[in-house]
């Protein structure tokens, strides 16, 4: 293995993936928050005196992903945002850690007005909202993570090699987005939710200059080897949402999160893949709602 990374290495080392061109378009929006030389995407709804929610969106997603959830919320403030480097938000040179993210958020919670909220977290959000926690814990009143993708164990071969200079630049220039369609697939229970304009949409994310870029700062930033034995240190409530036949995050996982929580509670979805809200929007709204009005670990 050795002498492939060496190789890769010396092929690919000096083609770094291109970042988005340093312009301002969107740093002045009235729906962008400017974090460092970027910024990020939100959109805030609800009525101004309602409970605080942020939504947080996984890996490759966006704020969109939380369509169906927003209705079960509409007596809360919500915010949702596109994390750095996706969605509609910048690709920059930058931190693209848990915890350059979760800064980022806490920027858009003082945009919005928001001291202390509830966070709803999806996979790789998962990782964001529990740093979230971690640094900023008065901030945070409870959590809801679904899917959570927050170890080591669970990151896929590919991207644990792309963090080798070079093979990282081939692995997301390349087979990031050639196997797209295989990647969603493999992300629901129901391959039907697989449609076209999903994939379209998806290619056109893919497509826009930094995306590639962002998306290798974000797998070589996570460090989750070194983080995941924190979370036992997040006092919050957690309510933690997991598709039984989830293939990304298993179940065991969500257990194993569980376990090392000191307030959580676990509600495992029959025949729901990695996306919840997607597959299983009512239980989904229905936990959701719960556990931010009246649930209780």
């Amino acid at each position: 293995m050795r002498w492939l990374t060496l190789t890769l290495t010396l092929l690919c080392g000096g083609c770094a993936l291109p970042w988005q061109a340093p312009v301002d378009s969107g740093s002045t929006r009235a729906d962008t928050v400017s974090v460092g030389g970027g910024w990020i995407q939100t959109r805030l709804e609800g009525p101004e005196d309602g409970p605080a929610v942020v939504l947080i969106h996984g890996f490759g997603s966006h704020l969109g992903v939380w369509d169906s959830v927003v209705p079960a919320l509409s007596e809360h403030r919500v915010l949702r945002l596109d994390l750095l480097g996706f969605g509609d938000s910048s690709r920059r040179p930058g931190d693209y850690s848990p915890e350059g993210q979760a800064s980022a958020v806490l920027a858009a919670m003082d945009a919005a007005g928001m001291d202390e909220a509830a966070v709803v977290a999806h996979s790789l959000g998962s990782t964001v909202a529990l740093a979230l926690a971690l640094q900023a814990p008065e901030r945070v009143s409870r959590l809801v993570l679904l899917a959570p993708w927050v170890y080591e164990e669970q990151v896929p071969w590919a991207y644990r090699d792309a963090r080798a200079p070079g093979v990282g630049e081939l692995v997301v220039g390349l087979w990031h987005a050639e196997h797209l369609a295989w990647r969603f697939e493999y992300s629901f229970y129901d391959p039907s939710y697989v449609t076209e304009e999903l994939l379209d949409r998806a290619r056109s994310m893919l497509r826009r200059r930094g995306t590639r870029a962002a998306a290798l700062a974000t797998i070589r930033s996570l460090g989750l080897q070194d983080r995941q034995d924190r979370y036992a240190a997040v006092s919050v409530p957690v309510l933690v949402v997991n598709g039984r036949e989830d293939k990304v995050s298993t179940v065991p996982y969500a257990e194993r999160l569980v376990a090392q929580l000191p307030l959580a509670r676990l509600e495992v979805l029959p025949w729901c893949g990695h996306l919840p809200m997607i597959e299983a929007p009512e239980q989904t709204r229905r936990l959701v709602a719960y556990w931010l009005s009246k649930g209780r670990p």
